[in-house]
Protein backbone atom coordinates (compact mmCIF):
# COMPACT_ATOMS: atom_id res chain seq x y z
CA UNK A 1 0.00 0.00 0.00
CA UNK A 2 1.51 3.28 -0.95
CA UNK A 3 -1.51 5.48 0.59
CA UNK A 4 -1.90 5.64 4.64
CA UNK A 5 -4.92 6.88 7.15
CA UNK A 6 -4.75 6.76 10.61
CA UNK A 7 -8.36 7.68 12.18
CA UNK A 8 -9.40 7.81 15.88
CA UNK A 9 -13.18 7.05 16.99
CA UNK A 10 -12.75 4.87 14.32
CA UNK A 11 -15.64 2.53 15.37
CA UNK A 12 -18.40 5.65 15.52
CA UNK A 13 -21.06 7.27 13.08
CA UNK A 14 -17.96 9.57 11.81
CA UNK A 15 -15.19 7.58 11.99
CA UNK A 16 -16.79 4.32 10.67
CA UNK A 17 -17.85 6.80 7.75
CA UNK A 18 -14.46 7.70 7.39
CA UNK A 19 -12.77 4.20 7.69
CA UNK A 20 -15.07 3.39 4.99
CA UNK A 21 -14.39 6.22 2.08
CA UNK A 22 -10.41 5.78 2.87
CA UNK A 23 -10.69 2.23 2.32
CA UNK A 24 -12.16 2.37 -0.96
CA UNK A 25 -9.73 4.80 -2.31
CA UNK A 26 -7.17 2.58 -1.43
CA UNK A 27 -5.84 3.20 1.72
CA UNK A 28 -4.35 1.32 4.06
CA UNK A 29 -6.51 2.41 7.41
CA UNK A 30 -5.07 2.21 11.18
CA UNK A 31 -8.32 2.53 13.29
CA UNK A 32 -7.58 3.89 16.79
CA UNK A 33 -10.90 3.46 19.12
CA UNK A 34 -11.22 1.91 22.67
CA UNK A 35 -14.17 -0.11 21.60
CA UNK A 36 -13.80 -2.45 18.75
CA UNK A 37 -15.60 -1.61 15.65
CA UNK A 38 -16.34 -5.26 14.11
CA UNK A 39 -14.73 -4.21 11.07
CA UNK A 40 -11.42 -6.22 11.02
CA UNK A 41 -11.91 -8.37 8.61
CA UNK A 42 -12.00 -5.31 6.36
CA UNK A 43 -9.36 -5.76 3.88
CA UNK A 44 -6.37 -3.07 4.59
CA UNK A 45 -8.02 -2.20 7.62
CA UNK A 46 -6.07 -2.51 11.45
CA UNK A 47 -7.24 -1.72 14.28
CA UNK A 48 -5.78 -0.64 17.84
CA UNK A 49 -7.73 -0.15 21.19
CA UNK A 50 -5.98 2.43 22.96
CA UNK A 51 -7.28 4.68 26.23
CA UNK A 52 -6.67 8.10 24.45
CA UNK A 53 -6.76 9.71 28.52
CA UNK A 54 -4.10 7.30 29.44
CA UNK A 55 -2.03 7.82 26.10
CA UNK A 56 -2.13 11.64 26.89
CA UNK A 57 -0.64 11.59 30.18
CA UNK A 58 1.40 8.63 30.26
CA UNK A 59 4.47 8.60 28.23
CA UNK A 60 5.34 5.19 28.73
CA UNK A 61 2.02 4.11 27.34
CA UNK A 62 1.74 6.40 24.73
CA UNK A 63 5.50 5.56 23.03
CA UNK A 64 3.98 1.67 22.73
CA UNK A 65 0.61 3.24 21.04
CA UNK A 66 3.17 5.17 18.68
CA UNK A 67 5.34 2.61 18.10
CA UNK A 68 2.21 -0.09 17.26
CA UNK A 69 0.96 2.69 14.33
CA UNK A 70 4.62 2.63 13.13
CA UNK A 71 4.88 -0.81 12.79
CA UNK A 72 1.93 -1.14 10.91
CA UNK A 73 3.65 1.25 8.42
CA UNK A 74 6.31 0.38 5.26
CA UNK A 75 9.82 2.44 5.04
CA UNK A 76 8.14 4.45 1.96
CA UNK A 77 4.55 5.71 1.34
CA UNK A 78 2.90 8.18 -0.68
CA UNK A 79 0.21 9.77 1.15
CA UNK A 80 -0.47 9.81 4.86
CA UNK A 81 -3.27 11.14 6.65
CA UNK A 82 -3.89 11.60 10.16
CA UNK A 83 -7.57 12.77 11.38
CA UNK A 84 -8.03 13.43 14.86
CA UNK A 85 -11.32 12.44 15.11
CA UNK A 86 -12.31 10.71 18.74
CA UNK A 87 -13.93 13.10 21.40
CA UNK A 88 -15.46 12.67 24.90
CA UNK A 89 -17.80 14.70 25.49
CA UNK A 90 -19.40 15.05 29.13
CA UNK A 91 -22.64 17.06 29.66
CA UNK A 92 -22.55 18.10 33.44
CA UNK A 93 -23.55 21.35 35.09
CA UNK A 94 -21.46 23.49 35.95
CA UNK A 95 -21.84 22.86 39.66
CA UNK A 96 -21.40 19.22 39.12
CA UNK A 97 -18.32 19.22 37.12
CA UNK A 98 -15.34 17.61 38.70
CA UNK A 99 -11.19 17.53 37.78
CA UNK A 100 -11.85 14.24 36.08
CA UNK A 101 -14.21 15.29 33.82
CA UNK A 102 -11.83 18.22 32.82
CA UNK A 103 -8.75 15.51 32.84
CA UNK A 104 -11.01 13.18 30.85
CA UNK A 105 -12.56 16.21 28.26
CA UNK A 106 -9.26 17.86 27.70
CA UNK A 107 -6.80 14.58 27.53
CA UNK A 108 -8.99 12.65 24.49
CA UNK A 109 -10.31 15.90 22.80
CA UNK A 110 -7.30 18.46 23.00
CA UNK A 111 -3.95 16.70 23.87
CA UNK A 112 -4.09 13.26 23.03
CA UNK A 113 -4.41 14.62 19.38
CA UNK A 114 -1.06 16.82 20.10
CA UNK A 115 0.63 13.72 20.93
CA UNK A 116 -0.40 12.05 18.07
CA UNK A 117 0.65 14.58 15.27
CA UNK A 118 3.93 15.07 17.22
CA UNK A 119 4.25 11.32 17.82
CA UNK A 120 3.87 10.76 14.02
CA UNK A 121 5.35 14.09 12.80
CA UNK A 122 8.42 12.72 10.93
CA UNK A 123 6.31 10.47 9.10
CA UNK A 124 3.91 13.81 8.31
CA UNK A 125 7.02 15.75 7.21
CA UNK A 126 8.42 12.77 5.14
CA UNK A 127 5.26 12.48 3.46
CA UNK A 128 4.23 15.96 2.98
CA UNK A 129 1.26 14.98 4.94
CA UNK A 130 -2.75 16.07 5.86
CA UNK A 131 -3.41 16.12 9.73
CA UNK A 132 -7.47 17.09 10.57
CA UNK A 133 -8.84 17.59 13.35
CA UNK A 134 -12.66 17.42 14.26
CA UNK A 135 -13.94 20.20 16.21
CA UNK A 136 -17.74 21.26 16.84
CA UNK A 137 -19.77 24.17 16.16
CA UNK A 138 -19.50 24.25 20.25
CA UNK A 139 -16.09 25.56 20.17
CA UNK A 140 -17.88 29.04 19.74
CA UNK A 141 -21.54 28.42 19.90
CA UNK A 142 -22.93 26.54 22.41
CA UNK A 143 -25.59 25.50 24.89
CA UNK A 144 -25.44 24.66 29.33
CA UNK A 145 -23.99 21.80 30.68
CA UNK A 146 -20.98 21.66 27.53
CA UNK A 147 -18.21 23.67 29.72
CA UNK A 148 -15.93 20.78 29.38
CA UNK A 149 -16.48 19.57 26.05
CA UNK A 150 -16.80 23.26 24.05
CA UNK A 151 -13.61 24.61 25.82
CA UNK A 152 -11.50 21.40 24.93
CA UNK A 153 -12.84 21.90 21.48
CA UNK A 154 -12.39 25.71 21.47
CA UNK A 155 -8.22 24.33 22.38
CA UNK A 156 -8.16 21.93 19.84
CA UNK A 157 -8.89 24.37 17.26
CA UNK A 158 -5.87 26.71 18.84
CA UNK A 159 -4.22 24.20 18.64
CA UNK A 160 -4.50 23.47 14.89
CA UNK A 161 -3.28 27.22 14.47
CA UNK A 162 -0.22 27.02 16.30
CA UNK A 163 0.34 23.29 14.78
CA UNK A 164 0.29 24.77 11.11
CA UNK A 165 2.40 28.05 12.43
CA UNK A 166 5.00 25.23 12.76
CA UNK A 167 4.25 22.39 10.64
CA UNK A 168 2.91 24.44 7.40
CA UNK A 169 6.34 25.15 6.20
CA UNK A 170 7.92 22.09 6.73
CA UNK A 171 4.93 20.96 3.93
CA UNK A 172 2.18 19.48 6.58
CA UNK A 173 -0.83 20.58 6.54
CA UNK A 174 -3.25 21.23 9.79
CA UNK A 175 -6.68 21.81 9.35
CA UNK A 176 -9.55 21.42 12.11
CA UNK A 177 -13.36 20.96 10.98
CA UNK A 178 -16.37 21.75 13.17
CA UNK A 179 -19.51 20.32 12.59
CA UNK A 180 -23.16 20.95 13.89
CA UNK A 181 -25.63 18.68 14.17
CA UNK A 182 -24.39 15.40 12.27
CA UNK A 183 -27.10 12.15 11.92
CA UNK A 184 -25.03 9.70 14.21
CA UNK A 185 -26.48 6.80 16.06
CA UNK A 186 -25.44 8.32 19.02
CA UNK A 187 -27.46 11.60 18.11
CA UNK A 188 -30.56 9.66 17.42
CA UNK A 189 -30.85 7.65 20.25
CA UNK A 190 -30.93 11.11 22.51
CA UNK A 191 -34.29 11.92 20.54
CA UNK A 192 -35.65 8.26 21.10
CA UNK A 193 -38.02 9.69 23.50
CA UNK A 194 -39.10 13.01 21.24
CA UNK A 195 -38.20 12.04 17.77
CA UNK A 196 -40.22 15.50 17.36
CA UNK A 197 -37.37 17.67 18.58
CA UNK A 198 -35.10 15.77 15.67
CA UNK A 199 -36.99 17.14 13.36
CA UNK A 200 -37.25 20.67 15.36
CA UNK A 201 -33.33 20.29 15.15
CA UNK A 202 -33.18 20.00 11.23
CA UNK A 203 -35.53 23.08 10.97
CA UNK A 204 -33.01 24.96 12.93
CA UNK A 205 -30.85 24.59 10.36
CA UNK A 206 -31.11 27.13 7.31
CA UNK A 207 -30.15 24.09 5.57
CA UNK A 208 -33.41 22.09 6.81
CA UNK A 209 -31.34 18.92 7.46
CA UNK A 210 -28.60 17.39 9.40
CA UNK A 211 -25.41 16.76 7.98
CA UNK A 212 -24.92 12.92 7.47
CA UNK A 213 -21.60 11.05 8.69
CA UNK A 214 -21.01 9.98 4.56
CA UNK A 215 -21.09 13.70 3.68
CA UNK A 216 -18.50 15.05 6.63
CA UNK A 217 -16.16 11.99 5.37
CA UNK A 218 -16.33 13.33 2.07
CA UNK A 219 -15.71 16.76 2.84
CA UNK A 220 -12.62 15.58 5.22
CA UNK A 221 -11.43 13.58 2.25
CA UNK A 222 -11.87 16.53 -0.19
CA UNK A 223 -9.21 18.05 2.14
CA UNK A 224 -6.73 15.53 1.93
CA UNK A 225 -6.98 14.96 -1.43
CA UNK A 226 -6.22 18.83 -2.30
CA UNK A 227 -2.17 19.04 -3.14
CA UNK A 228 -2.44 22.58 -2.58
CA UNK A 229 -0.90 23.46 0.70
CA UNK A 230 -2.04 27.27 0.84
CA UNK A 231 -5.39 25.43 3.14
CA UNK A 232 -3.84 25.28 6.36
CA UNK A 233 -4.44 26.36 10.00
CA UNK A 234 -8.19 26.92 9.02
CA UNK A 235 -11.50 26.14 10.69
CA UNK A 236 -13.70 25.08 8.37
CA UNK A 237 -17.67 25.34 9.39
CA UNK A 238 -19.88 22.20 8.11
CA UNK A 239 -22.94 23.39 9.60
CA UNK A 240 -25.87 23.94 7.23
CA UNK A 241 -25.47 27.51 8.20
CA UNK A 242 -26.79 27.63 11.68
CA UNK A 243 -23.87 29.62 12.99
CA UNK A 244 -25.00 32.26 10.57
CA UNK A 245 -27.91 32.77 12.38
CA UNK A 246 -28.83 35.39 15.07
CA UNK A 247 -31.69 33.73 17.32
CA UNK A 248 -33.87 37.17 18.67
CA UNK A 249 -37.41 38.05 19.05
CA UNK A 250 -38.67 39.16 15.72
Amino acid sequence: MSKFAVITGSSGGIGGALVQLYLQDDYAVIGLDRCSSGNSEFKNFTELNPNLREFAKNESYRHKILNQIKSLLPEKFEKFVLINNAAEQILKAVDDINWQDWESSLAVNTVAPFFLTQGLLEILIASRGHVINISSIHSKLTKTQFSCYAASKAALESLTRSLALELSPQGVSVNSIAPAAIATEMLRKGFDKDPEKLAELKDFHPSKCIGLPTELAEFVKSITDSKSRFLTGATLKFDGAISSRLFDPT
